[in-house]
């Protein structure tokens, strides 16, 4: 068995997040410390999806570190020194070790905007992105925000943490200058007529930055039951989650804290996360067999306030 070199292996890790790994979704091999690659057959592996007439190559990756604590982390790209985490919160959570991994993940995440990321050092759903800036080459600097998390990610929290992403993204273009928080460490080569500036912006990105951890910390509390569901709707127009929580008795919606209307289900007992673009998160039930009909009774109270809901395509997948 040939073993990598160091380059090949980063490459073939990048290569296989794009197919979950080896392609099934959720499932993770574990793997040698140095990575490498075999043919293996059918009869190895217990899956369905696989093709005993067909030849495989299995990818070997790193067994995942689960984090100690939840974090949120936003590194950028320095012109001269490669990646560098501007802050993480809670603070002093990561270790030197981490933050250099967290570093590396920002160098292989050429292609894909969102992705997960399992390794020996660190498991975390990381977001690329792009921040208008006057003072960087080309206009941009590259951004990512990382989420490790002390528990499994599935496919449920994968796709929401991506919504909450995007969210952040927008939010930091739509704020004019904000990138120069990212040079807080750089005022000896600045004017100091700027330095006012660049600290209230990089007090500012530090708070928004709390306020997505706690965003995390508020969907992770959610998820206390045996049973998870998570539903998505095929909706024409974003959901008006505003006019809903003022219609519908018991519900909650506060999107400074949190994007998502949250409602208490008395018979049978659960609670229902809402997102605009029509995701649901169903926590509580004892029985998956009841998530047909809460997800029935939400969209008939959503007709009923005058929100129309034409025959939307419903998909039920439990999670848990």
């Amino acid at each position: 068995m040939e073993i990598m070199n160091e380059k090949d292996r980063k490459k073939m890790i990048v290569d296989s997040h794009k197919f979950g790994g080896i392609s099934l979704r959720r499932q993770m091999l574990r793997v040698h410390k140095n990575g490498a690659k075999f043919p293996i057959s059918k009869a190895y592996i217990d899956d369905e999806l696989l093709d005993p007439d067909v030849s495989y190559t299995l990818i070997l990756i790193p067994e995942a570190k689960l984090a100690t604590k939840t974090t949120v982390s936003l590194t950028f790209f320095k012109r001269r020194s490669g990646p560098h985490i501007f802050y993480s919160f809670p603070e002093d959570v990561l270790n030197n070790l981490e933050k250099e991994s967290i570093g590396e993940i920002m160098i292989q995440a050429s292609k894909e905007r969102f992705f997960i990321n399992q390794s020996s050092i660190i498991s975390s759903a990381n977001y690329y992105f792009e921040l208008y800036s006057d003072w960087a080459r080309g206009n941009k600097e590259m951004v990512m925000i990382s989420v490790s998390l002390d528990r499994k990610i599935n496919q449920a929290i994968e796709e929401i943490i991506q919504s909450f992403c995007t969210d952040f993204e927008s939010q930091l273009n739509a704020t004019q200058d904000i990138f120069k928080a990212l040079y807080i460490n750089d005022l000896d080569s600045i004017s100091e007529e700027e330095h006012a500036y660049i600290k209230r912006f990089n007090e500012d990105l530090k708070g928004n930055l709390r306020e997505f951890y706690k965003k995390i910390e508020i969907l992770l509390h959610q998820r206390n039951s045996k049973h998870e569901i998570t539903v998505s709707l095929e909706i024409e127009k974003k959901l008006d989650l505003s006019q809903i929580a003022q219609k519908i008795e018991g519900a909650e919606f506060n999107p400074e804290k949190f994007p998502g209307l949250i409602i208490k289900n008395q018979n049978p007992s659960a609670t229902i996360i809402l997102f605009s673009k029509g995701k649901m998160v169903i926590t509580g039930l004892k029985r998956t067999s009841e998530a047909k009909q809460i997800v029935d009774k939400v969209i008939n109270e959503i007709r009923e306030i005058g929100i129309s809901l034409a025959n939307p395509k419903i998909s039920i997948e439990s999670i848990k």
